[in-house]
């Protein structure tokens, strides 16, 4: 059956930590890239790679672009808007989002959930590693509750 296949393991992200305290303005603003694996079932991995420019805005909130490139695919693009309710939660919107993209921070992981459809969600954990210029990601989209593709990425800021 191929809703029982398995999907890629991953390396740990390692454990949560106090420090440093994940800020997505201070990780967001400027450029980065990120490179990674995407398992998705009945389909196998391929690479995808990842080039974001973020923004702040004047009323606070922060506008990443990103360009995207899965496996031989086309590049595309998406807009993030983030703006922060609290120091431990922003809310926002995606490109692919069909409602509010809703993050908390704790510590060094921002964890971000938001809907792509009437019953598909995306859930990601991205850890801060020492230094604050690296976050592992780990993205898992489900259907009905059930797991269908994971992102395994290395996000770096450019210096």
């Amino acid at each position: 059956m191929v809703v029982s296949g398995c999907l890629a393991s991953r390396p740990p992200l390692g454990e949560p930590s106090p420090t440093p305290v994940f800020d997505p303005a201070e990780f967001f603003v400027g450029r980065s890239s990120g490179q990674g694996e995407l398992s998705i079932r009945a389909r196998g991995t391929e690479p995808v790679r990842v080039e974001s420019v973020g923004t702040r805005q004047p009323d606070g909130s922060v506008r990443l672009l990103q360009t995207i490139q899965r496996g031989d695919d086309e590049p595309y693009d998406r807009t993030w808007t983030l703006r922060p309710e609290s120091p431990t939660r922003w809310t926002g919107t995606l490109t692919e989002a069909t409602g509010p993209v809703e993050t908390m921070v704790d510590g060094n992981q921002l964890r971000i959930h938001y809907r792509t459809g009437t019953f598909t969600t995306v859930d990601q954990r991205l850890v801060l590693q020492p230094g604050g210029d690296v976050a592992l990601n780990r993205l898992t989209v489900k259907v009905l509750g059930v797991p269908v593709a994971r992102l395994s990425e290395r996000i770096e800021k450019a210096r």
